[in-house]
Parts: structure tokens; sequence; C-alpha cells
């Protein structure tokens, strides 16, 4: 198990791509942090993990707030559990708007889960990675960051900005030992999917080369990979499992 006795935090862990996360690290053999908003959802996926024979703790956070995020940490210090690895995954699944019909609301609540968030989570595992010389962080962006999505201005936004900061921090960190890596997924089949129509998913699904959505699962193995030694040379990359959708 290539991460055996690590320490790994997973923002957004209760459902979808966050919970095939958080499962295939604790497949790997870290004790799972699962950081979810949703108290219910987040006990559910440590649960599964501990009846699995895994290690976890569900730990109820807000990553668009930084205090709920500090408040995290600290329980992770009284825990005396330093995190090895974090995954920034959490984000907002509202639909997409039109620029001109954006408020400043729906703009913030983008920004300040996806980009917010990794900047706090990041801030905090950092204070904690580099006093011992090693960590890694993934975060989480999308293939929309690279090729851009109609209507999703503000979470493209989000997500572009993820991948640069990515590469920003891991330059300043690399010499300490720490990696910073981004994963960028195509069209994934979550439940965020559930509500575009059948006509519509078939158009999406034609666009893509390799003719099929891609799994959690999926995205959750090149986490597993970029969170462990094997790829000890890869920092500030971002990597996407899309299909082909963008090469």
């Amino acid at each position: 198990m290539k991460l055996q006795g690590r320490i790994a935090v997973v923002t957004g862990a209760g459902s979808g791509i966050g919970r095939a996360i958080a499962l295939r690290l604790a497949g790997e053999g870290a004790r799972v942090v699962v950081a979810e908003i949703d108290e219910a959802t987040g006990e559910a996926t440590a649960a599964l993990i501990r009846d699995e024979g895994g290690e976890a703790h569900a730990i109820p956070t807000d990553v668009s707030r930084s205090e709920s995020v500090a408040d995290l940490f600290a329980r992770l210090d009284e825990l005396d559990m330093p995190p090895d690895v974090l995954v920034n995954n959490a984000g907002n699944a509202s639909p997409p708007v039109p620029v001109h019909e954006m408020t400043d609301v729906m703009w913030d609540a983008k920004l300040r889960v996806h980009l917010d968030g990794t900047f706090y989570n990041t801030r905090e595992a950092l204070r904690r990675m580099l006093p011992r010389g090693r960590g890694v962080i993934v975060n989480i962006t999308s293939v929309a960051a690279l090729r851009g999505l109609p209507g999703g201005a503000a979470y493209t936004a989000a997500k572009g900005g993820i991948a640069s900061f990515t590469k920003a921090v891991a330059l300043e960190v690399a010499a300490a030992g720490v990696r910073v890596v981004a994963v960028a997924p195509g069209w994934i089949d979550t439940p965020i999917l559930d509500n575009i129509p059948e006509a519509s998913r078939a158009e999406i699904v034609g666009k893509i080369p390799l003719g099929r959505l891609g799994t959690p699962e999926e995205v959750a193995a090149v986490v597993a990979f970029l969170a462990s030694d094997d790829a000890g040379y890869l920092t500030g990359q971002v990597i996407s499992p899309n299909g082909g959708l963008y090469l």
C-alpha cells in the first residue's frame, strides 16, 4: 500500500469525486480525515472507510470560511495527526449562469468555495508540512480551467485560479520537500450530472474521444498516484484525466 500510515485530509469528501478519493487513499493505507460541510455525508464516508478496515475521522468543515478551516487543523493538532497529504476537492455545484445574469452573490459563492477554500486549507497544511520537510498537496481543478465552459465563467475563473495557484505554491515550497500538484478532471459521471437532460448528456459524450464519461474512481486513482512516492519527481503540474476532450 503506497500511503501506509500517512495522514490524508480530503475536503468535500461526502460524495462524488471526493468520496472516491477518500476511499482510494484509505485503500492505499492512509488514515483519512473527511472534511465535509455536510456532517451526515461526511460521517457516512468515514463510516464506510471504517467498515472496510480503514481509519477515518469526519470533521465538519466549511472551506469557504477561514475560521472553519483553522478549526479543522486545530482539531488535527489535538489528535496529533499532522497532514502528510491534503486534497483540496470541495466545490460548489450550483447550475451555470451566463455572465450578464450573474449576481455578486453567485460570483462570490463560486470563488469562495473553490479558490478561497483551496488557499485557506493550503495555508494551514503548509504551516504543518514545512517544519517537517515533507508533504503533498493535490488541488482539484477542472478541464474547464484549460478550455473554458460557456455559462460557467465564475467556475472557470475559480478553477483557473487554482491551476495558477498550484504552480506558484509549488515553486515556493519545492526546496522544502513539499510537492503541490493539480488534477483537472473532464466530464465525470457523478450526481452533479443528474440534472442534465439525456440529450445534453449524449452531446457531451459525443465530444469525448474515448466515447464515455469518466468515473470518480478513475480520478481517485490519479490522485492516489500523485500523493504517493511514485510521483516524487512531479510538482507544479496539472494532470487532466478527460478522455481526450482536451489535449
